[in-house]
């Protein structure tokens, strides 16, 4: 048994004891104290402070009185041993900090909330600290947890279908949360339970069962993704599209070209200039192949006319480190 539990059987033994003790004082001598006096008596009993006696006690309650030192000084050194083993245990110390954790994700602010720190959660969550992202792991499993906060991610142990456990996960001001438990009911669960404490949150589910995925849709997932229907097109597109394959295995792996999104905020130099205006291929040597308007509508190859807004969504690719370095142009003020 933990320590923590033991010392708060020990701390209820305590309290046991002291109510027994008074009520057999007050029961023993009926009519001579009222329970108020039957408790300090308890209490000056089994601390041993030598008040004295707060009435005259009748021969029952004098022996009443050895047994209630016996078992109230038997149950204080145990609550001390209790509270000692915690603390030189570590307990004390693990329940701090914990509470610290807590304290320092509730100032979390659009951080991504990763449900399952499996072998999908784990990689998830390492990539994106990678890429500079605050992430947040909900896990049940303390072995997992502790393997997270080894890499320096923050987390919160417990049931990722909880709602006051999502909530100290900081779901209100999170960007992003994604359910990626082993199972599919716990998916589900997670994903309806989190759409309905925040409705416009973007959730990214995963499925094991490609029919589940119509139910995570419908408890709230804004995309499912199912790991066998993603591996068979990886497999398809190697065979028949190696080409293609191999251009998204350059982007994706950004050691040599990358492929990144770039926001871009009112006031942004990019904003209110078109693509030929901006001429970014030869000044900023990357290639705009998509802008994604803030009203949701895509435009694929955009032409050269076309003007950036505020708001809009570029996605860009060129060699590694040239869109990241236009990523923070795009944020400086005019």
């Amino acid at each position: 048994m933990r320590a923590r539990n033991r010392f708060l059987i020990a701390l209820l033994v305590l309290l046991g004891v002291n109510l027994i003790g008074a009520t057999g004082y007050y029961w023993l001598d009926y009519g001579k104290v009222s329970f108020r006096e039957a408790i300090f008596m308890t209490i000056i009993t089994i601390s041993t402070v030598g008040y004295g006696k707060e009435w005259e006690l009748s021969p029952h309650a004098e022996w009443w009185s050895i047994l209630v030192i016996l078992f109230g000084i038997s149950s204080v050194s145990l609550a001390f041993a209790s509270l000692q083993a915690m603390i030189v245990g570590g307990e004390f110390r693990s329940v701090l900090g914990r509470q610290k954790l807590k304290d320092k994700i509730a100032k979390f602010k659009d951080h991504f909330i990763i449900c399952g720190y499996g072998r999908m959660g784990e990689h998830i969550a390492i990539n994106l600290v990678a890429k500079g992202k605050t992430v947040v792991v909900i896990e049940n499993d303390s072995e997992r947890t502790r393997a997270a906060a080894e890499v320096g991610i923050a987390y919160v142990l417990g049931d990722a279908s909880d709602e006051d456990v999502l909530e100290d996960a900081g779901i209100y001001h999170a960007a992003a949360l994604v359910s990626a438990l082993r199972g599919d009911a716990d998916n589900v669960f997670t994903t309806l339970t989190a759409h309905g404490m925040r409705e416009e949150l973007p959730i990214i589910a995963r499925c094991e069962d490609i029919d589940t995925e119509r139910k995570l849709v419908r408890a709230g997932a804004s995309r499912v993704i199912c790991p066998q229907s993603i591996g068979a097109s990886r497999i398809v597109n190697l065979l028949a599209r190696p080409a293609v394959a191999k251009l998204v295995d350059i982007t994706m792996d950004a050691t040599e070209w990358e492929m990144e999104e770039i926001f871009v905020p009112a006031g942004s130099p990019l904003a209110g200039k078109s693509l030929r205006e901006l001429d970014l291929r030869a000044r900023a040597n990357t290639m705009i192949v998509a802008i994604h308007e803030a009203g949701g509508k895509s435009v694929v190859n955009p032409p050269p006319d076309r003007v950036v807004n505020p708001d809009d969504v570029l996605v860009a690719i060129g060699p590694a480190g040239s869109v990241r370095d236009l990523a923070s142009k795009a944020t400086r003020d005019r």
